[in-house]
């Protein structure tokens, strides 16, 4: 979220930083072993919305932890 609050272009929808509503999910297109690890209550708002977090995150609690040269792409969720 923090990259996205300094490019507002994202567009990425969120109303918190919790994991808590699933508002900022969005599907890795590109670079996902370059995120954190999905925790429970992240795990637990995708399989509400029968996600998988090898294939969406939600962007308020995905942190890259690759290197700098590392591509990540993530696409907003439609739904």
């Amino acid at each position: 979220m923090d990259i996205t609050d300094a490019h507002p272009a994202a567009d990425v929808p969120y109303s918190c930083r919790a994991a808590t509503c699933g508002t900022c999910r969005v599907e890795v297109v590109e670079g996902g072993d370059a995120l954190s690890v999905a925790e429970l209550d992240e795990i637990e708002v995708l399989d509400i919305f029968g996600d998988s977090p090898e294939d969406v995150r939600l962007c308020c609690q995905s942190k890259v932890v690759g290197g700098a040269s590392t591509r990540v792409t993530l696409r907003v969720c439609d739904d």
